[in-house]
């Protein structure tokens, strides 16, 4: 039986079966969800929080965006990459923080999305809270946003 692991293991890898996380990044579709990030980073709510996090902090803040699926009970990273390519001059797009970051939830609406905005430290993230406003793909492509 151990025999048959190994050619196994090889026959997957040859037919694409067995993928590194690095192959199902599509730039297309991450260059759209960062421009969906930028478009939300302009918004009232997420701009003072911004504010609040990148005083007295030498670099840009870290974000995170997670999308919200609460009849799962679970949060899924927006970015399928390990570096998000995304940010402004004072955020940055991660996957993973260490310190305080900005946290944007998104929760899927039709053609869109609610979105949350929390700061909160590694350990305290949540599920998010109640909508602070929505996203919507706009007809000509690109992303609309308006706070609630």
């Amino acid at each position: 039986m151990k025999r048959l692991v190994l050619p196994a293991l090889i026959a997957l890898a040859a037919s694409g079966c067995m993928r590194s996380r690095a192959a199902l990044v599509n730039p297309t579709e991450e260059a759209g969800k960062c421009e969906l990030v930028r478009t939300l980073m302009r918004e009232p709510v997420p701009q003072r929080f911004l504010s609040e996090l990148v005083a007295g902090r030498d670099g840009p803040a870290p974000v995170l965006v997670f999308v919200r699926r609460p009849e799962q009970d679970m949060l899924e990273r927006l970015f399928a990459g390990d570096e998000p390519s995304c940010g402004g001059y004072n955020y940055s797009v991660v996957q993973q923080s260490t310190t305080d970051a900005l946290v944007l939830f998104l929760q899927p609406l039709g053609d869109g999305y609610t979105f949350d905005v929390q700061r909160a430290a590694p350990d305290e993230l949540s599920l998010g809270g109640a909508p602070r406003g929505t996203l919507t793909k706009r007809d000509g492509g690109g992303w609309a946003a308006s706070s609630l």
